[in-house]
């Protein structure tokens, strides 16, 4: 049955409505929909917020524990609270200020989040009030440690307990008594457990020291036993033995001289064998054994003076010469059996004397042939260094000198004489023997290679021999102590020079690993890297919170590898650096000076502490070594204070004029050190003395003799390297004088092991400056200065000229002629003063001439 239609019209209100109303409805909807969707939200937010309050203060009272006084806020801690707080930080909202929070609510997040964001200038100044509390907590017990309290220097490096300590020590400032310290601190406070320290140092002289110290400081030799005290390479040993598989064995027995013996065996063999390592050696020998040194780069004709006079430039056949260049003629035409006169004089007739050269004297003469050889010095423009001098009528050296080329040009086109020219500029760009044999072969000289046996013979007469092999020992052991390759160093090879030294050093160093084999041993090398690698590799389980290493100025790539590897295994374990760069002082053994002054860019985060109050010498003695170290740039600045006002003069220039045979020189030295000690035992009349050279070959050939003449002093010779650490009454520095074996040594710093060591001090002669201010600052009272006035060493000089020590008869009088010192001299005419240059410069003046 069908519906019946309701008899009332359907109403549809908002149908009705215009279009305008209807619009305006449906925003309002969705607009209330959005806000009650966004109210649920923020309640759903602050109700999340809500819920971290508890970690919040909790987090809260982590932070404030970093900070109660009780333990120094270390970096480590700081990394630990942002990585354990990290997730609650991520789930706090940027916006958590606008989600209706309460005003306390808000202000602890707030408190949270800005600590977080300040942590670590909230952990400096915190830091900052910590250190004077700690030292005041401690400072009975560090005061009652030895006879003399601690300083104020020392309390604040001893309290410092950052990730990365370094600490700055001055020359007897109390290096040792510093780390000692630090060890009782750290068991006293708990800080660790003795098992957990490793005092590691670079001699068993130093390490033995800082045991008794610590025995001493600890009053328990028991728990001074639980701490590890190692050399680096006694560590190394101890790792290696520990984890090795098999018995460890010190190669050499870890003697050096043993090694070098081995090498020089080595050399020997392999030079007679391979005749491929015949020819480099002789190569390297005969023309690179010296570092290349132009004429052109010279500023003055002293420098040159000095330069050629810390060498003797002798070849093969023992024909001295004036110029390196003219050695590797002379070697050339030595190793090709041609039979050479060096400086023949030129039978000239009397109509072609020339006055103004004198005598005529080519470089060369080979008289098979009658050839003539001149080696002319001048650039590729013709021109001569800038140090030449003339004379009238010519106004430039450069016109003299060619005119004296043209001259003798002239004699032998006269004479009909066959002459051969070469030139300095051949031997810069690497074309000079090349030269000279093709002159050689034109004038139909015939050129046959000499007997291997009877070079070896030369080569090892001459005195550059053991200087190369220091060299290849010396390289090998920085080789291995970095870890790198013949391959590495090829590919950075950038002179010639180079590549050949490394032809010779690559089978030397082949041969000497494959002797390492064969007899199951390890160097001191393969202990420190081996240990590093073990350790590395997590197969040495023992774990160290404090590494204390005492002469870290000292420290090499290697034992650098190590330290990190250790402080990588835990990385809650500190290191505690102390050293000073001014005494940086073994580089030819690896040691790279930057890993002290680049320190936190090596270690990471780092406190520094300075320890400068010295109280080992008067402060005359700190005025002037401190300003003679300062003068490199590249040295730490520091300001040493010492106690001690100086009673008499502190520097002693003691001048020796030395002359005639080496025993009849031995024995005027040697009189001249009794005159010295005799003025020695009169103002300090028990001293102990300490007799100072560059190399052993300085020490007195009778110094028992000196002892029994003076037996109320206590006298000992020491090289300046081994007098590092060791304090006396009086020193002596022997032999201050320029040249290859002066002070500063010439042969010091060869460029070849520049390729690794990169981050070497590029300052002129910084490692012999730091080894000198050594030498000076092992006195408490007094330093002699011993000199040969005819060829003072420079870094004598520097102290007369600069630092106004000795008297009017110590500075010296320039020569007029040229850049050498006047010194006194004696004729059958009586007294005069000649040039310390002579016979290059012939410059003499009177005795009144000076003496006014």
């Amino acid at each position: 049955m069908p519906l019946k239609k309701s008899p009332y019209p359907k109403s549809n209100w908002f149908d009705d409505l215009p279009l305008f109303v209807k619009i305006i409805l449906f925003i309002l909807s969705c607009g209330f929909l959005y806000w009650l969707k966004t109210r649920q939200q923020e309640l759903q937010r602050r109700e999340n917020i809500r819920q971290l309050i508890p970690d919040i203060i909790l987090a809260l009272k982590d932070i404030a524990k970093k900070q109660d006084m009780v333990l120094y806020f270390s970096n480590y801690d700081a990394l630990r609270l942002r990585e354990d707080h990290k997730p609650l930080l991520q789930a706090i909202p940027k916006n958590y200020r606008n989600c209706g929070l309460d005003a306390d609510e808000q202000a602890l997040i707030s408190r949270f989040v800005d600590i977080h964001e300040n942590l670590e200038g909230i952990r400096k100044a915190y830091n900052g009030r910590f250190i004077p509390h700690e030292i005041s907590e401690f400072k009975a017990f560090l005061c009652s440690l030895e006879t003399y309290p601690l300083s104020l220097e020392q309390m604040r490096a001893v309290a410092c307990d950052e990730d990365n300590n370094l600490v700055i020590a001055g020359a007897g400032t109390g290096k040792t008594t510093t780390i000692s310290a630090k060890i009782a601190y750290i068991l006293e406070k708990n800080l660790a457990r003795p098992e957990e320290l490793l005092v590691i140092s670079f001699t068993n002289t130093a390490v033995d020291e800082m045991f008794d110290r610590t025995c001493n400081f600890l009053r328990d030799d028991e728990l001074a036993r639980g701490i590890t005290f190692k050399t680096f390479n006694g560590f190394g040993n101890m790792v290696c033995r520990y984890c090795s598989p098999y018995p460890v064995k010190l190669a050499f027995d870890g003697k050096d001289y043993r090694a070098k013996s081995f090498l020089q065996h080595e050399f020997d063999r392999l030079f007679l064998t391979d005749t491929d390592f015949a020819q480099k050696a002789v190569n390297f020998i005969s023309f690179f054994v010296r570092p290349p040194r132009d004429d052109f780069d010279f500023k003055s004709e002293n420098d040159l003076i000095k330069h050629e006079r810390a060498f003797r430039n002798v070849s093969l056949n023992g024909t001295e010469c004036k110029s390196l260049e003219e050695v590797m003629i002379a070697n050339f035409l030595y190793l090709h059996r041609v039979d050479f006169a060096y400086e023949r004089t030129y039978p000239l007739k009397a109509e072609d004397q020339n006055p103004d050269f004198g005598a005529y004297c080519p470089d060369f003469y080979l008289p098979e042939y009658g050839i003539y050889h001149e080696h002319y010095g001048i650039d590729e423009q013709g021109n001569v260094p800038a140090y030449f001098k003339c004379k009238p009528p010519f106004k430039t050296a450069t016109e003299q000198y060619q005119s004296g080329m043209r001259w003798k040009e002239s004699i032998h086109e006269k004479y009909g004489t066959r002459l051969i020219k070469t030139y300095s500029f051949q031997n810069r760009n690497g074309t000079l023997l090349k030269a000279l044999k093709i002159h050689l072969d034109n004038y139909g000289v015939v050129l046959n290679k000499r007997d291997p046996k009877e070079i070896l013979t030369r080569i090892k007469a001459l005195d550059d021999y053991e200087d190369f092999m220091n060299l290849i020992f010396t390289f090998l052991n920085l080789m291995k102590s970095n870890n790198s390759t013949i391959g590495q160093l090829r590919s950075k090879a950038a002179d010639q020079r180079f590549e050949v030294f490394l032809g010779v050093f690559a089978p030397l160093k082949e041969a000497y690993q494959a002797e390492l084999i064969r007899t199951g041993c390890i160097d001191y090398n393969d202990m420190v890297n081996h240990a590093s690698e073990y350790i590395s590799n997590g197969e040495f389980n023992k774990k160290y919170r404090y590494i204390l290493v005492d002469e870290f100025q000292d420290m090499s790539l290697g034992r650098y590898g190590l330290i990190k590897a250790l402080k990588a295994a835990n990385p809650i374990a500190k290191l505690y650096a102390v050293g000073d760069d001014w005494q940086s002082i073994f580089r030819f053994t690896g040691s790279d000076i930057s890993i002290i002054t680049e320190f936190s860019r090596h270690f990471g985060i780092t406190a520094e502490n300075a320890v400068l109050q010295t109280y080992r010498f008067n402060q005359e003695i700190l005025t002037l070594t401190s300003g003679f170290i300062q003068v490199n740039p590249s040295q730490l600045k520091k300001n040493l204070s010492s106690p001690f006002k100086a009673s008499r003069p502190s520097f002693i220039p003691s001048p020796v004029t030395a002359y005639g045979n080496k025993a009849q020189r031995d024995l005027q030295k040697f009189d001249a050190l009794k005159d010295i000690l005799a003025k020695i035992k009169k103002d300090h009349s028990s001293a102990s003395v300490f007799l100072i050279g560059r190399y052993h070959h300085n020490a007195p050939a009778d110094l028992r003799e000196l002892q029994k003449a003076f037996p109320a002093l206590k006298i000992s010779y020491f090289t300046a390297h081994a007098c590092k650490g060791l304090t006396c009454d009086v020193a002596i520095l022997l032999d201050l004088d320029s040249g290859i074996y002066g002070f500063p040594s010439q042969m010091a710093d060869d460029p070849i092991l520049g390729y690794l060591l990169q981050h070497g001090d590029s300052f002129e002669n910084a490692e012999e400056r730091r080894l000198f201010y050594v030498a000076l600052t092992r006195a408490r009272h007094q330093v002699y200065l011993q000199y040969n006035p005819q060829n003072m060493s420079k870094f004598l000089a520097e102290l007369i000229q600069d630092h106004g020590i000795g008297d009017k008869q110590t500075a010296q009088q320039k020569c007029p002629n040229c850049d050498g010192v006047m010194v006194a001299r004696s004729s059958d005419k009586g007294k005069f003063w000649g040039c310390s240059n002579y016979p290059r410069c012939r410059q003499i003046l009177r005795v009144a001439a000076i003496a006014t």
